[in-house]
């Protein structure tokens, strides 16, 4: 089955939902709606996801079942294998759940549903019942008992439904390549017996079955997915990078296709491939990173991407969040992955963004970066106020903090300090955190002594500093950064002008050991000139976009550039010209400088 037919399969599905589904979706857009159908009697069921209120009884108690039962360890070859039964509420290994109604619920011992776990439900209802679940989707999975019966359901696709055969032919756990037997499987029939399946059979999504396992296994499917950590993508509020891994168990080459469930843009993959008309304002909210002989790497809006998986290999797709483009603070959807094996593993995303200070930029923070200064002006040629590319470039630091209320300042340097919080007592006495302790940032030196490190060297707490050296300035404890003209945002400038006076230590103009240098007269008992003051006009021109050349997930967020300036004067007869790039990226959302030492 081709990605086409797969992914407008997905689409029809998501349009055809009813309304209150859609509402459901948009307010959010982590959670997935299962549907499954519970028949007269016994059924196997594989539930794939996990409601916000997973307390068994509120979950079960408006179904009309009797109870509900799922393994907890390591299971036997003979559990439920011929006629299941409500006799195992006090064998070792089993969890169950019996409806208030009934005379034994008080021997209930599940207490919450979980998602990826299989469970046997026996319906009191004489009809069909469709059971409509909605939760929060997860990427783990159970692992395998050796050498016994596991109770699972499995990532199933149900518009691509694979076979027994095909799905576990690639796991010597569960398939003898000698014999080119599988292992036994077993599923429950409409008799409500537990009958072994045929190899060709097909699989079904929500269903559980009895799968023996010889030996250990860590088999997910032909086409699996997984991440590193936890069972979701979580950037939380400082991550903007996650990696996805797509498995390929299979002898042959597989085509993955990874969707976002967000509103998909008019310019995103989809769109152009499928002709789909789905806008969303801003586009979606993931990126993922891709690499060509010819464009370089860049990171492209995610909306539906297709990813061929060598036979025997994993491939690493990297998912960026781009907060930029993410409105409220809180960001969530899902990615759905398609392997044209049958398979389809939902991964949920979340993301937090740092509210903006009250009333306030929501860039705020402390910005680090570099200035690549790549023209000076030729003083004595035709052209004396154009800049003349380099041979080589000159790299400066950059330091600026941008406050709450969205004032720039130049830094030359910075201290990261902690500061403890405070505790107050409540009605009764009791001891309670009033404020939590918090990083602080300080340029003046002098408030050192009243906050504590925010790091351990050789055993003693320490100040984590930062510093620029090429841009000095005369500077008291009190005012030591300098303010910026303009306004620190995409497509906005920032411009400040540097003075150094002829005395200033670090004047290039001044030497302490030259007697036509040191700013002393020739006998040396007296103030005389001998230095210059100079001045750098500095302008910072933002970009309105990332440039082609530039890998940035986040523009506009957590990194900014554009184009640096500088017009140089007195240090030569006629001004000097200077140009580059520049380039930021916010280490600290930290709005404040030199706060007090008390909360």
């Amino acid at each position: 089955m081709n990605l086409l037919t797969i992914y407008n399969r997905r689409l029809a599905r998501t349009l055809a939902l009813p309304t209150s589904a859609l509402l459901l979706a948009a307010a959010a857009a982590q959670e997935v709606t299962q549907t499954i159908t519970l028949q007269p009697g016994w059924n196997p069921v594989y539930l794939e996801v996990q409601p916000a209120n997973n307390n068994a009884s509120a979950v079960l108690s408006n179904l009309p079942v009797a109870s509900v039962w799922t393994r907890t360890e390591r299971v036997s070859s003979a559990d439920f294998i011929q006629d299941p039964s409500e006799q195992a509420f006090n064998e070792a290994g089993w969890l169950g759940w019996f409806h208030p109604s009934r005379p034994e619920s008080f021997l209930s011992s599940l207490a919450a549903i979980q998602a990826n776990r299989a469970y046997l439900i026996k319906s009191t209802s004489a009809t069909p019942v469709t059971w409509a679940i909605t939760g929060r989707p997860s990427l783990r999975r159970l692992a395998w008992a050796p050498d016994a019966f596991n109770l699972r359901g499995f990532p199933i696709d149900d518009g691509n439904r694979p076979s027994f055969l095909n799905f576990f032919r690639y796991s010597p756990a569960h398939f003898n390549a000698s014999s080119g037997q599988l292992e036994k499987i077993y599923r429950l029939n409409g008799s409500a017996q537990w009958v072994q399946v045929s190899p060709n059979d097909p699989m079904k999504t929500g269903e559980a079955y009895w799968v023996y396992t010889r030996g250990a296994s860590d088999y997910a499917g032909p086409a699996a997915s997984r991440i590193d950590a936890g069972d979701g993508l979580d950037f939380g509020v400082e991550l903007t990078e996650l990696t996805v891994k797509l498995a390929n168990a299979g002898a042959n080459p597989v085509q993955m296709i990874i969707w976002n469930t967000e509103p998909i843009g008019q310019s995103s993959l989809a769109a152009s491939t499928f002709g789909i008309n789905n806008t969303a304002s801003g586009g979606p909210r993931l990126a993922y990173y891709t690499f060509d002989a010819v464009r370089g790497g860049r990171w492209e809006p995610l909306s539906v991407l297709p990813v061929s998986v060598p036979a025997g290999q994993e491939v690493s797709v990297r998912v960026a969040v781009r907060r930029q483009e993410v409105t409220g603070t809180n960001y969530s959807t899902t990615l759905e992955i398609y392997g044209d094996a049958g398979t389809r593993n939902v991964i949920p995303v979340t993301a937090e963004k740092r509210p903006p200070p009250a009333g306030g930029s929501p860039l705020a923070g402390l910005w680090q970066g570099t200035a690549r200064l790549t023209g000076v002006s030729e003083v004595n040629s035709a052209n004396p106020t154009n800049p003349t590319p380099t041979h080589s470039d000159f790299n400066l630091r950059l330091l600026i903090h941008v406050n709450a209320a969205g004032q720039a300042r130049l830094l030359h340097e910075v201290v990261q300090m902690w500061r403890d919080g405070t505790f107050t007592n409540d009605a009764t006495g009791a001891r309670g955190l009033k404020n939590p302790g918090e990083y602080v940032l300080l340029t003046d030196d002098a408030l050192i002594p009243l906050f504590h490190g925010s790091a351990v060297r050789d055993g003693e707490s320490v100040g984590r500093r930062l510093s620029s050296i090429g841009y000095d300035f005369p500077s008291t404890h009190t005012n030591n950064f300098l303010n910026l003209a303009g306004t620190f945002a995409v497509g906005q400038r920032l411009t400040g002008t540097l003075t150094m006076p002829l005395d200033h230590a670090t004047n290039p103009f001044k030497h302490k050991y030259h007697p036509d240098h040191d700013n002393l007269n020739v006998r040396f008992d007296g103030p005389a000139a001998e230095a210059y003051a100079f001045t750098r006009e500095i302008e910072l021109k933002f970009q309105g976009t990332p440039a082609p050349t530039q890998v940035v997930a986040d523009f506009g967020y957590n990194e900014m550039a554009g184009a640096y300036s500088e017009v140089i004067t007195g240090i030569h007869k006629r001004p000097m010209y200077v140009s580059g790039t520049f380039q930021l990226n916010r280490v600290s959302q930290i709005s404040e400088l030199n706060p007090s030492p008390t909360p």
